[in-house]
This record gives structure tokens, C-alpha cells and sequence, in this order.
């Protein structure tokens, strides 16, 4: 795991939150903050992301509204595959995202 992307993206601040989840032809946008702040975004956007799996919990099929964003964040890993590509697991209550890419660029 690459302590470093987790540490800028979520800045220390605790638990966090996924506001947006957005994707074009080439593009990946997170928007997350932390819960007791969600005006402190910070945006990871992932050019060209190569997608694993995407999964909603069984339990939610058939319960659209309970995909509302904001999602919990349970664990977002991230793991160097090769050369500038990295593999990048986020992991929430509502949906689990698999995904390769190179490593995003965060602004505030």
C-alpha cells in the first residue's frame, strides 16, 4: 500500500466521505472530505483509469437510493503494478471500485 496517495488525499483529517464519483470517456474525478468537514474536499482525478470490477453490495441490487452519494470510506489501497501504473482499490459501504491507473492528481 502507498501510504504517501492516502496521506495527501485524506490529509490526516479522519474519516472520510466520497461526494462525487464522476466518469467521461478518459477520466475518473473523486471528490472526498472528511465527515465532520464536508466543505473540505480534496479532488483526486485519475486520467484514462482501466476498470477491474465495480460491485454494489448484494444486499443493495434493486436499491438505487441507497447508492446516494456521500459514500463511507472504508479503505482506499493503492499498489504499484508496473513502471508509472498503479492499482487502486476503494472500498465503501455502498460499492467496491477496482481500477488501474497512473497516480491521480489531487488538488484542494
Amino acid at each position: 500500500m502507498n501510504d504517501t496517495f492516502t496521506d495527501r488525499l485524506f490529509r490526516s483529517l479522519g474519516t472520510h466521505a466520497v461526494k462525487e464519483f464522476s466518469l467521461t470517456e478518459t477520466r475518473l474525478k473523486l471528490v472526498v472530505a472528511p465527515w465532520n468537514n464536508l466543505d473540505n474536499e480534496a479532488i483526486a482525478t485519475f486520467e484514462n483509469p482501466e476498470f477491474i470490477f465495480i460491485e454494489a453490495d448484494s444486499d443493495l441490487v434493486g436499491a438505487i437510493s441507497n447508492l446516494n452519494l456521500p459514500w463511507d470510506i472504508i479503505r482506499f489501497d493503492s499498489n504499484l503494478v508496473e513502471g508509472v501504473i498503479w492499482e487502486f482499490g476503494l472500498c465503501c459501504c455502498e460499492i467496491q471500485v477496482g481500477f488501474k491507473s497512473k497516480m491521480p492528481e489531487i488538488t484542494f
